[in-house]
């Protein structure tokens, strides 16, 4: 039958540790290739908090993100397949699963599963993941960024579509987005590509830049930030953080030295189905 995929699970505190060591092993293998290929990238928002802060997770962070420059990010791409543990991981891009419908990727631990809510029946492969994403670089002009900003918001929208078709509480909405779900990914890609790839101003001479081409006019992360690595301690190991880290904690989080209160101490990622590599398995009953 199908699985319930409308019931998050609410991971207990060894269960929430037991993730986070295996998300540990997915960012050191991906460290390893970055600095086999000789690549760079970046603990990112949460993660980055989490090394600067605690100096490894967030204690209820569920999920671990990089950065990547859109340079250094293309030849990551390129040259993932020959240095990737194939047996034991899978690096998931749009290229790489017809199924995915994400503008950033995902390093994926195989003989794991981790279904998000509402996504049980996008096809695509589901082992537990990190996320990777590029920095794209964003033009100063602000009606050029701003119109950039919404076509790219566009695709990012029709690629989700297919999630919107059954998650939407009105009928209106899950029609509309059922609709957007019939126009075919790869035909979105390009022109998503077309948006951000073949922007005018080459990332060397850039002074910001976006994630998925965001809304830069909101949250300026200068180029420079991202230019050199510094190491932090994270979990007992050393990884690369922007030299600007602090400016991109202020920007993200204000004052992020403190605390959040109780209430906000929890994670944000919300999965219906878990399988840990040692096959213990939480949630996704099928009905």
């Amino acid at each position: 039958g199908r699985m319930d995929d409308t019931k998050a699970i609410d991971l207990d505190l060894s269960h929430l540790r037991k993730l986070q060591l295996e998300l540990l092993e997915l960012l050191l293998e991906f460290d390893r290739i970055c600095k086999t290929a000789g690549i760079r990238y970046v603990l990112s928002s949460g993660t980055l908090l989490g090394a600067v802060r605690h100096k490894g997770f967030i204690p209820w962070d569920d999920d671990m993100d990089v950065d990547m420059l859109r340079p250094d990010y293309e030849k990551f791409c390129q040259v993932v397949d020959q240095f990737i543990d194939h047996k034991r991981f899978f690096f998931q891009s749009m290229d790489t699963d017809v199924g995915y419908r994400w503008v950033f990727s995902k390093l994926r631990r195989k003989d794991t599963e981790y279904i998000r809510v509402w996504q049980a029946h996008l096809g695509q492969k589901t082992g537990l993941c990190i996320d990777v994403f590029p920095l794209d670089e964003a033009c100063d002009n602000k009606y050029e960024q701003w119109l950039r900003f919404r076509w790219a918001s566009w695709c990012r929208k029709i690629l989700w579509s297919p999630v919107g078709a059954r998650q939407c509480s009105s009928v209106v909405a899950r029609y509309f987005f059922w609709f957007l779900s019939r126009i075919p990914r790869d035909w979105v890609l390009a022109w998503y590509r077309k948006i951000v790839l073949c922007a005018r101003t080459p990332m060397e001479s850039a002074r910001l830049v976006s994630y998925n081409a965001d809304d830069v006019l909101g949250k300026q992360y200068q180029r420079a930030w991202f230019e050199e690595t510094v190491n932090l301690e994270f979990e007992g190991h050393q990884f690369p953080a922007p030299q600007g880290y602090d400016e991109v904690l202020k920007l993200l989080y204000g004052d992020y030295l403190c605390l959040p209160p109780l209430s906000e101490q929890k994670g944000i990622a919300t999965a219906c189905a878990i399988r840990f590599s040692d096959g213990e398995t939480l949630g996704g009953s099928r009905s």
